[in-house]
This record gives C-alpha cells, sequence and structure tokens, in this order.
C-alpha cells in the first residue's frame, strides 16, 4: 500500500528562518493568508487546523533532522488558543531535543504560546 503524504510547505506556509543544534532547533514560518484549505475550515471565521499544525512541525524536523518522519507516539498536545490566519502571520516553532528520538515543541504566533507538544518519532 502506498502512503500518501500530506506537504503544506510552499502552499500553506513558506519558511523564513531554519537552525538547529545539538540541544533543539528555531525556525519560522510565514502562513499562506488566502489558501483553499480556510474555504472549508470555517468559511465566516477562518481557523488554521490544528493537524495542519502537526504537519508543519512534522514537516520542519523532518528538515532538522535531515530524512522523512512520523510521529510514533504524541505524548502531550496541547492547543492553547486558536490560530487565524491573516496577511504577515508569522509562526515560530522552537524544538527541544530528548532521548530516543523524542522532542519537544513550542508554536507561538505574535510572541504568544499557541501550541505545546510533546512526542516521539521515527524515521518513515
Amino acid at each position: 500500500m502506498e502512503r500518501i503524504s500530506m506537504r503544506l510547505e510552499g502552499t500553506f506556509y513558506t519558511i523564513e528562518e531554519l537552525a538547529c543544534d545539538a540541544q533543539g532547533g528555531h525556525c519560522r514560518v510565514l502562513m499562506a493568508a488566502e489558501h483553499p484549505i480556510y474555504a472549508g475550515h470555517f468559511p465566516a471565521q477562518a481557523v488554521v487546523p490544528g493537524v495542519c499544525t502537526l504537519t508543519i512541525i512534522r514537516e520542519v524536523l523532518a528538515k532538522m533532522v535531515g530524512t522523512e518522519v512520523a510521529f510514533d507516539r504524541i505524548k502531550e498536545c496541547k492547543y492553547i488558543s486558536a490560530l487565524l490566519p491573516h496577511e504577515g502571520l508569522e509562526l515560530t516553532l522552537d524544538y527541544v531535543w530528548g532521548e530516543e528520538q523524542s522532542v519537544q515543541c513550542q508554536v507561538s504566533a505574535e510572541q504568544k504560546s499557541v501550541l505545546k507538544l510533546k512526542a516521539s518519532w521515527r524515521k518513515r
């Protein structure tokens, strides 16, 4: 069975800054304000879908570790506030590496934390 992977980089967001070292990583992404996904989520008041935020975290993680990855286990995923798309919306993703392919990631927008994640990952 063929795996189909959702790729959002380049259409839903672009990477503006990316850096990592032995302790973790940092990424800044710019969200597309006008994307077809918002027509269904939700037309009257668009919200960045949570699954899309997780996909961004995973895609950026893959760039940092140099291989395609999948979340093996999500230990904690806390959405603190909704992400409302607008022109110039910038997300900051801060990663902290753990043992045995575990990671913590905090996503912020406009200096406010919007998501906290603790997960383990594996190569795909």
